[in-house]
């Protein structure tokens, strides 16, 4: 895929560094931004150099599943969890994308997966490590501090207050206690800078947890808009809510018969986390994470999925029929709706490193570039040192009621406008400006016209 607009925004922030800039939005995510100056330091700004972290973080991140999936004793078990966890081209996306999702999905599964070692090997240091893993998760992304902050109610009452009091004797405890006090307090402070400096994260949410969470998570599964109405994902995000959190009770309630630490500690994960949102919610008006900012639902949900099926479905035949059917419908839907050009958040740019080197090649000199793919242009191709166009490019704003903006209202300035629908030049009827079609780019609809 070619750059996309938050992309572009991150590789900005780091290509000309200005602390108050970078920190002020939540488009910066730490540990990308840190791989991505790094990038920058050695001349490496192609999108797939800079993407390296985020594809490092991936590698490690599928390698944890498939060792999950692995682990597994019948073969319709393993191609159940591969489906259910991997076919999902939403997640696909942001495996790939240079943001912060990628990097801390692998904290979060590295940090269970030590847990849970830790649980059955008795190995001390490995629980040590799983408290610092999903601190890093919520550093490389600030959504994930709802895992972090459930991951770490668990840890102190698993290894502390289930204990007694004895540990108040424990140096360990105090360090421990210090470090999750350590990174909340830094998250939390980092979230308040951005909601006083420019509050860019305060808007994106939903206001109540079904069409947030889960709603989110079926549209994004779908993937493209169209297939289904919003009011039947509406029904299925209800459908799947219902099943889940059925699941997760059903996975601390019924821990002695399945006898599934994984799945046990994996639904009192999931039900912990989506109370703390429902109390942010409550208690501090805080939106509801939806489609990527709950990200770190997905490895838990596939874990509580999973462990479900295998604990309610004991015949062999019976879980065979089911667990090959439902793999097979999820196989069949991502192998037609996987896309390696284009993402579904950011489907806007996947024309415009064509379509600006198209311009290039006529020889173009001064272009009207309409938002959706003007940031891209500024943000990236012109801050890059070998890979900027000769052209020079001004954002516009088509849909304005009387035409481009005040400041920017005289049409004779421009060679060329890129627009993006919808298209609105109705303005220019009945003057005596003359628009000519260029060039039009049927995946996203950007059209290059001619002024004459």
């Amino acid at each position: 895929m070619v750059m996309t607009h938050d992309e572009a925004y991150s590789f900005y922030n780091a290509k000309h560094f200005w602390w108050v800039e970078t920190l002020c939005t939540g488009n910066t995510h730490w540990f990308n931004f840190l791989a991505m100056k790094t990038c920058i330091l050695f001349g490496l700004e192609k999108a797939n150099q800079l993407r390296w972290f985020t594809l490092l973080s991936s590698g490690v991140f599928l390698t944890t599943a498939y060792f999950w999936i692995k682990s597994f004793k019948d073969l319709p078990t393993k191609v159940f969890a591969f489906a259910c966890t991997l076919l999902n081209p939403f997640l696909i996306d942001y495996l790939s994308l240079a943001r912060g999702y990628s990097t801390a999905l692998m904290f979060e599964v590295l940090s269970i997966t030590c847990y849970y070692l830790a649980l059955k090997s008795n190995i001390r240091n490995l629980s040590i490590l799983s408290l610092f893993l999903a601190g890093m998760a919520a550093i490389a992304n600030f959504n994930f501090f709802y895992f972090f902050a459930a991951f770490s109610l668990l840890y102190f009452y698993k290894y502390y207050l289930k204990q007694g009091f004895d540990f108040l004797k424990e140096k360990l405890f105090y360090l421990e206690l210090i470090y999750a006090f350590g990174i909340a307090t830094l998250v939390i402070k980092a979230l308040q800078f951005i909601t006083t400096c420019s509050n860019d994260i305060g808007a994106y949410g939903a206001e109540d947890l079904v069409t947030g969470v889960f709603m989110g998570y079926v549209h994004t599964w779908i993937y493209h808009d169209g297939i289904l109405s919003i009011s039947i994902i509406q029904i299925l995000a209800y459908v799947l809510c219902v099943i889940v959190v059925l699941a997760s009770i059903c996975g601390i309630r019924f821990s002695k018969q399945h006898k599934c630490a994984w799945y046990t500690f994996a639904s009192s994960l999931l039900l912990i986390m989506l109370s703390l949102t429902i109390f942010n919610r409550w208690c501090f008006d805080v939106l509801y994470p939806t489609y990527r900012t709950a990200f770190m639902f997905y490895p838990v949900i596939a874990m509580v999925l999973v462990g479900f099926m295998n604990a309610v479905l004991t015949k062999p035949k019976l879980k065979a029929i089911v667990t090959y059917a439902v793999s097979a419908l999820l196989a069949i839907h991502f192998l037609t709706t996987i896309s390696l050009h284009k993402s579904f958040d950011y489907w806007q740019q996947s024309d415009t490193k064509t379509c600006f080197t198209y311009l290039d090649s006529i020889g173009a000199k001064k272009v009207g570039i309409a938002p959706e793919l003007f940031g891209v242009y500024r943000n990236y191709y012109q801050l890059t040192d070998k890979y900027k166009f000769k052209f020079d490019g001004k954002s516009i704003n088509t849909a304005f009621p009387n035409g481009l903006d005040a400041s920017q209202k005289e049409l004779q300035q421009y060679e060329y406008l890129v627009l993006f629908p919808p298209y609105n030049l109705s303005f220019y009827k009945n003057n005596r400006v003359k628009f000519q079609g260029v060039k039009y780019y049927k995946n996203t609809g950007a059209l290059v016209i001619a002024i004459r």
